[in-house]
């Protein structure tokens, strides 16, 4: 069990700031934090199900995120199973020179702290959405968290995730996970994969095993025995398995890969890393120490755009103990699965697409609000040209020229422009329309 937790060698530096919260509002006992992993904290490796319970179902489980840019292959792990090292700092890339001691840099829970303070955080929701909202940003920006033999080189994302759980009957075997992905270069991500890993660790690490339903988009890690005691601190037997359904991103992107291979197959570097998340399947059926990975992708990130990718954490029962996995009936997942897709859409839903294209004027603006740099791209070859007013009617500046053109909030003497809400009258060949944008300083 190659484990070291590389993370804990540096407890007086970064102990009061890498936050850490536990999910115990219904059957499932998992913890979150603010640097990229979850399902394992500080002190205590593990999430558990089913609550009451404390069946050990999870080692621990994070994010990948995976490109091409510039000939480099570049990969943020934030969770690396091996060590139990994350790449990811908890704060912005706007912020993580400035140190990690801002208290703001917290996961945020409804009720106790809701919400998140969206001067720090203009990404951060307002209303709750389940009965136990959690919610944290962090990015991979600092080289020092990047380890060897890797490039030391970031890729440059924040990461908003929200965390949603219910405690009814239907709902008390599901943890929800949204992941918003921002691009804060100003250059686009190329070739980009999103990944969740998962060292599942049922029972007994060394005998885990699982399986995958194409049509549900699920995989799922169980015990090969399932009846075995996994310590001291834990109840007898593993009933079932641990899964997890990818549900849906926005705006679309698609099913990569999916890989539950042993850990003699644990890749090195980031070039097999980012191999594991493209387009395949592997799946090893021996019984051993599995890690789980399911990937979407490729897609493109715009500066300063996002993607968000929702996922469902699944707990379900597997057959009847001392039967042999092959032959164990699988209904239960399935069905859970099914039940996770339906409560997810009748309960949280998906938000507006970040990059909003005008359906009937060939052009895009992003993001909005903004706070560095405005993009217009024009979706034809005509020549745009725009004009951006203040509140009070000002003209404060011209643009002109095809396809790309960026505002950086200044005026015609490049004096930088106050907070507040601009009007750009666009102009493409014989069509004209009017937007309205918020500069957020």
């Amino acid at each position: 069990m190659k484990r070291y937790f590389l993370f804990l060698f540096l407890p007086t530096l970064i102990w009061p700031i890498w936050d850490t919260k536990w999910l115990n509002l219904n059957r499932w006992g998992c913890a979150f934090t603010n640097y990229g992993i979850f399902g394992q904290d500080n002190q205590h490796p593990g999430a558990y199900w089913p609550r009451p319970l404390r069946n050990f179902y999870i080692y621990g489980a994070g994010f990948w995120f995976g490109c091409i840019n510039n000939n480099d292959t570049l990969v943020t792990t934030g969770y690396e199973p091996n060590s139990a090292y994350s790449e990811i700092v908890p704060t912005l890339c706007r912020y993580w020179r400035h140190g990690y001691d801002n208290p703001l840099d917290k996961i945020y829970t409804y009720p106790d702290t809701w919400p998140p303070p969206r001067d720090r955080f203009p990404m951060a929701p307002i209303n709750p959405v389940s009965e136990r909202d959690f919610w944290c940003c962090f990015c991979d920006s600092d080289p020092v968290f990047h380890y060897p033999p890797d490039t030391a080189r970031p890729i440059g994302i924040d990461c908003a995730l929200t965390v949603y759980s219910f405690s009814d009957s239907l709902a008390q075997d599901f943890i929800f996970l949204k992941y918003e992905i921002f691009n804060y270069n100003q250059y686009p991500i190329n070739n980009g994969y999103f990944g969740i890993l998962i060292d599942a660790d049922v029972g007994d690490y060394s005998d885990d095993f699982g399986g995958w339903f194409s049509r549900l988009q699920t995989g799922f890690i169980g015990d090969y025995d399932n009846h075995e005691n996994p310590g001291s601190s834990w109840e007898r037997g593993t009933p079932g398995v641990v899964a997890i359904r990818f549900l849906t991103t926005n705006p679309p992107c698609s099913l990569s890969s999916f890989r539950l291979y042993s850990i003699e197959n644990d890749p090195r570097n980031d070039p097999e890393r980012y191999q594991l998340m493209t387009p395949g399947f592997t799946l090893d059926s021996l019984p051993g120490d599995m890690r789980l990975l399911l990937s979407l992708g490729p897609f493109h990130l715009l500066p300063e755009s996002s993607i968000t990718f929702y996922f469902a954490l699944i707990g379900a029962k597997y057959g009847e103990e001392n039967e042999p996995p092959q032959i164990r009936d699988t209904m239960d997942i399935v069905m859970a699965s099914e039940l996770a897709e339906t409560i997810f859409y009748q309960r949280i839903g998906i938000e507006e697409t970040y990059l909003k294209p005008a359906s009937d004027f060939p052009y895009r603006i992003y993001p909005n609000p903004f706070s560095r740099k405005l993009f217009i791209l024009s979706q034809s070859n005509e020549k745009i040209k725009v004009e951006i007013y203040n509140t009070e009617g000002k003209l404060v500046k011209r643009l002109s020229g095809q396809k790309n053109l960026f505002w950086e909030g200044r005026d015609e003497r490049n004096r930088k422009l106050p907070s507040g809400i601009y009007i750009l009258k666009i102009r493409s060949g014989r069509k004209e329309m009017l937007e309205k944008v918020l500069r957020m300083r």
